[in-house]
């Protein structure tokens, strides 16, 4: 009889019975009982007391709409404060992202063990495990401390453990930079003489002696773990030159060998997480290598990990798994954690998935949008509410493609003349507001010096390059002055076919804005348009004589106008007094012309990563 079904049976047998807490009408996600579906989760004490429908406490807290989980497990954290200094709090760092379990990764050495389960383990609310160093004096801000070889002891690591079996639940070294595998050896023999996993997370340099396919294949024995598994320096998961999974990783994961993401500060590069996700190879477990630099720069956590494989692809209910189930196995600590099984611990966390666009960056502070982000209004552990936050309303949110923000819209058309934005999607005006939410633009665009302006209609210019001596080739003529229309009958089906620009044939009246230009007479569109302002027109004068007079007269319905729904051309101009320059013109939403870089990403945020290919 399953540990889903059993429960099942509880709660339909305790439905009439009050329990001290019900977290009423969410979507529980138990993986390790295979539970996906809206339920009731019900606490007594410390402990689960039933999960199921209809369930009624002394009191209800209403998490429909929210998901509902075991409390996660992070199974690489620092945080024992006397060890090196790139340590963190551990219940304020933690907790109000949905942790109810941690593991510190090797600060402490088997010298030092038992400072930290005085000084932190003991104090703190969130459940506490290690994984003790090799290293007898653990980690240090003195690197050259972790070099200490005779410091390296298996059998006294192994007594450590057996002194604290369950609390101490696994060997780590790291940070080893001499040549050759000693550390690695020692611990594994540390492991295998106290029963536990270990994990490694050393470096793979040219200079060390050590290769990946070795460690994974003949050194590290089944349930051990390797962190940082989707960076490019602790061990090479990704073929630099194939972009392929490595033969051997595949081999080491049917061996047994387990992956680990430690996201950490410099653990995780997008082009390599994507790269194995695509090929179907994801961490088997979800940790965040927690300290003062990944919280702070790269505001690293177990929601923020999450969020982020979910945004190349993995599914909620995977990345639970892998922050719940696979953890706890990992450590040997399931059932007891990882799970909603009825009497087990009463860890709970609930989410809420709020959609946008949101900004993920890896450890070179490169950025991928993703569209949906894993927020904690609610972490639970043994029963009491440790962190809440009321969770935003829901709403559907509209994503844009680019929104332009704060631009001085002059549209003739609708009659808009003041400050607008305007959201782009799928090549079409999608809203035009007051204010749009900059969460709700895949690429958000500044254009407040600027004024927006639909794209404007060329009335009469001669463009049929092909045909005509004179003729001038239309996107290289209008586009960089705004225009993403042009008139002229004479132009054939070939000039049309391969122009950005918009070409056509008809006849627009007098008054409508005309550059009669062509090779001979190349005048452009912001020279006729500084003339006529300099003549003593306005500037909205002159954009209406180029947008809704023309359009009006040749009967286009989406054509020199902003209209919601319409063609996303249109035109961002910097005006000063009789000085007219384009700086960004858009056909069907793509940026066809930008002179600013407006619509460009930062190298910062796209491009090759100098250390990985």
């Amino acid at each position: 009889m399953t540990q889903r079904f059993i429960g099942l049976v509880l709660a339909t047998a305790l439905r009439g019975q009050d329990f001290d807490l019900v977290l009423k009408g969410g979507h529980v996600l138990d993986p390790g009982n295979g539970i996906d579906g809206v339920m009731d989760v019900a606490v007594s004490g410390k402990k689960i007391a039933a999960v199921g429908k209809g369930l009624s406490g002394k009191k209800t807290i209403d998490v429909s709409g929210r998901y509902v989980t075991p409390g996660l497990i992070d199974l690489h954290t620092h945080v024992y404060l006397k060890g090196r200094s790139s340590t963190v709090v551990a219940d304020q760092t933690v907790l109000p992202y949905g942790t109810t379990t941690i593991v510190d990764a090797g600060v402490s050495g088997w010298k030092t063990f038992d400072d930290f389960k005085a000084t932190v383990i003991d104090r703190s609310r969130v459940r506490i495990l290690a994984l003790v160093n090799i290293v007898g004096g653990g980690m240090s801000d003195n690197i050259q401390k972790e070099f200490n070889v005779a410091d390296m002891d298996p059998r006294a690591a192994a007594d450590k453990v057996k002194q604290y079996p369950g609390l101490i639940v696994g060997i780590k070294t790291a940070h080893f930079g001499l040549p050759g595998w000693a550390a690695v050896e020692r611990a594994i023999e540390a492991g295998r003489l106290a029963n536990v996993p270990v994990m490694l997370d050393s470096h793979i340099y040219s200079n060390s002696g050590r290769d990946t396919r070795r460690k994974v294949l003949e050194m590290m024995r089944p349930g051990d773990i390797h962190t940082h598994s989707y960076n490019d320096q602790q061990l090479e998961l990704i073929d630099r030159f194939s972009g392929k999974v490595q033969p051997w990783m595949i081999e080491a994961r049917k061996r047994g060998v387990l992956f680990d993401l430690g996201h950490g500060g410099g653990s995780f590069l997008w082009p390599v997480a994507r790269a194995a996700i695509s090929q179907g190879f994801p961490v088997d477990t979800i940790s965040t290598d927690l300290h003062p630099g990944s919280v702070l720069s790269l505001k690293v956590n177990m929601a923020d990990c999450i969020s982020k494989l979910m945004s190349l692809g993995m599914p909620l209910g995977d990345a639970v798994r892998r922050a719940t189930v696979n953890p706890a196995k990992a450590i040997r600590k399931y059932p007891e954690l990882g799970t909603l099984s009825v009497g087990g611990v009463a860890d709970i966390a609930v989410w809420q998935v709020r959609e946008g666009a949101f900004a993920f960056v890896d450890s070179q502070r490169k950025k991928l949008t993703g569209t949906k982000k894993l927020i904690c209004v609610l972490t639970m552990r043994d029963g009491n509410v440790l962190f809440e936050r009321p969770a935003e309303p829901d709403r559907a949110v509209t994503l844009y493609d680019i929104v332009l923000r704060n631009g001085h819209v002059v549209d003739p058309a609708s009659g808009r003349d003041g400050r607008f934005d305007i959201g782009i999607k799928g090549g079409k005006i999608a809203r035009v507001a007051e204010r749009i939410r900059s969460e709700q633009g895949l690429m958000v665009l500044d254009a407040g010096d600027y004024f927006v302006t639909p794209g404007l209609i060329d009335a009469r210019a001669s463009v049929d390059f092909l045909g005509s001596e004179k003729g001038l080739q239309p996107d290289q003529f209008c586009l960089p002055h705004g225009v993403t229309t042009v008139i002229d009958g004479s132009a054939g089906r070939e000039v049309v076919r391969r122009s950005r620009t918009r070409v056509m044939g008809g006849q627009a009246p007098q008054d409508a804005l005309r550059t009669d230009a062509d090779r001979t007479n190349p005048v452009t569109m912001t020279a006729v348009m500084e003339k006529l302002m300099a003549s003593g027109l306005t500037f909205a004068k002159v954009v209406e004589r180029g947008t809704a007079v023309p359009a009006k007269a040749l009967l286009l319905r989406d054509v020199g106008s902003l209209r919601e729904g319409a063609a996303a051309d249109l035109a961002l101009f910097d005006v000063q007094g009789n000085r007219v320059v384009c700086v960004l013109t858009m056909r069907n939403g793509d940026a066809v012309w930008d002179l600013q870089g407006l619509t460009l990403r930062e190298w910062t945020q796209a491009g090759a990563y100098s250390n990985y290919r």
